[in-house]
């Protein structure tokens, strides 16, 4: 299997490493309650994205010829989720971090993978375009799918980081509820992006 390796890392590094639903999330709970109070959350990023991507590799060629009204369905499910999220995340913003705790969960990080249509056209463009070639091969899927993991985490982990590193610097409630309206801003475009993009 030949992989254009450089288009390859570059279309996964930019594409993770960009603003959505997971970055912005990973760095309003990063503001909210530090990285390691975060990282249930990330690790349920994680493990949703990681089945999402064997759907994706799986079933990438059914679901664009046989049933392509789906990912029209999933758009707009995933923006209602994510506007859901961002009204959590500037309610959070406004109580206090005990809050911000029990949403930082490892459930509510793996349902956000259900609904998040950037990460599905992400995994479907990785296997109908990269690896189209790996077919259903347990052996050719696994190595790449750890890869592009690895990258997600890489990225949640930079932006919760991000987050935490504000937090570091707030010294006042006033500019902590700003950073926070400030995320849930960027939510709801994403949101609105991913419906009417």
């Amino acid at each position: 299997m030949e992989v254009n390796l450089i288009a390859f890392f570059s279309f996964i590094v930019i594409t993770s490493f960009t603003p959505g639903p997971n970055n912005i999330a990973s760095a309003s709970f990063g503001v909210l309650i530090g990285y390691r109070q975060t990282l249930k959350f990330l690790l349920g990023i994680v493990a949703g994205f990681f089945m999402m991507l064997w759907v994706c590799a799986l079933l990438s060629n059914a679901l664009l010829t046989s049933a392509p009204f789906l990912s029209e369905y999933l758009k707009y499910i995933g923006a209602a989720y994510i506007l859901w999220l961002a009204y959590q995340t500037l309610k959070a913003g406004y109580s206090s971090s005990q809050d911000a705790k029990q949403l930082a969960s490892f459930t509510r990080g793996f349902l956000l993978q259900l609904v998040n249509p950037k990460g599905l056209f992400y995994g479907l463009t990785i296997f109908t375009t990269f690896l189209v070639s790996t077919g259903e091969n347990f052996f050719q899927i696994l190595p790449w799918t750890l890869l592009l993991i690895l990258v997600c985490f890489c990225a949640i982990s930079t932006w919760t980081l991000f987050g935490t590193l504000i937090q570091r610097y707030m010294r006042n409630e006033r500019l902590k509820k700003i950073i926070n309206t400030v995320l849930a801003l960027a939510l709801v475009f994403t949101a609105f992006q991913i419906a009417f993009g």
